[in-house]
């Protein structure tokens, strides 16, 4: 075999290892990266998170409210077991869980006062009967990290 073919047989692997290397690095790069997005979309919802605990507990929003926004923020965190979520904050899942079928803004609007009068009786059942039990439970969602 001639000199000039093992010598460009040689440059090709070196030039397809390079290539690899350099797929190598943008595929760390991109992982970084996303792993970056993550930790920051995280840390958003877990302040999020405790805006919404520390205006449930100051009476700025209603209980009712409270659990529907914390529920769905919870479910938005990444890599949350939302079992393991139900379990540690049973109270709040349970008002959730209770009004979450309530209908909201344009639909709300649309039913008649009766049906909307029904719906907020309910609600506020759930909110008297709950509401009370979620002060633990809040006070560990505004400290949440």
């Amino acid at each position: 075999m001639p000199v000039w073919m093992m010598a460009l047989g040689a440059l090709i692997v070196v030039a397809l290892a390079a290539y690899a290397a350099s797929l190598l690095w943008q595929l760390r790069q991109v992982k970084q990266r996303q792993a970056a997005a993550v930790a920051q979309r995280r840390s958003d919802l877990l302040e999020q998170i405790q805006l919404v605990a520390k205006a449930c507990q100051q009476q700025q929003c209603e209980p009712s409210e409270g659990a529907l926004r914390l529920v769905n923020l919870l479910r938005a965190l990444p890599d949350a077991d939302q079992e393991q979520l139900r379990q540690r904050y049973p109270v709040l899942h349970e008002l959730y869980d209770n009004i979450a079928h309530h209908p909201i803004l344009e639909a709300r609007k649309a039913l008649k006062r009766n049906e909307r009068m029904k719906l907020d009786m309910e609600r506020a059942h759930w909110e008297s009967r709950l509401g009370p039990k979620m002060g633990d439970e809040l006070a560990a969602l505004a400290e949440l990290s």
